[in-house]
């Protein structure tokens, strides 16, 4: 797991805010130009082995922080909602709108108080 990457997503959760993909990519120093696929994939790799663990532990998917510049309403790319879906996260008939804004609050409330 990208150690940086984690550590930046949970300082964004205890804040009870979000980041974009371009703003994770340059805090972290991950130098990748989301231009190309295969970078982009690397984002994703990272992201989806984040979400799998925290899943694992119980608790939301940590990348739903983690949205898409100038997108309305913010939200995550397309891969966080099949991801989430693989991981089982999603509600019965829940929408990619309400999985995302009920992981996201669940996220912020997870993280708020940790150490």
């Amino acid at each position: 797991m990208n150690k940086k990457v984690y550590e930046r997503l949970k300082e964004v959760a205890k804040a009870g805010t979000v980041i974009t993909y371009s703003e994770l990519n340059s805090s972290c120093n991950l130098h990748l130009n989301f231009n190309n696929i295969d970078d982009r994939n690397k984002i994703s790799n990272i992201l989806g082995e984040i979400s799998e663990y925290e899943v694992k532990e119980g608790r939301p998917m940590l990348s739903v922080i983690v949205v898409l510049k100038g997108s309305i309403p913010l939200k995550p790319a397309y891969g966080f909602f099949t991801y989430a879906d693989e991981l089982e996260v999603r509600k019965m008939g829940e929408t990619d709108l309400q999985l995302y804004y009920r992981q996201l609050k669940k996220c912020w409330e997870t993280w708020k108080y940790k150490k």
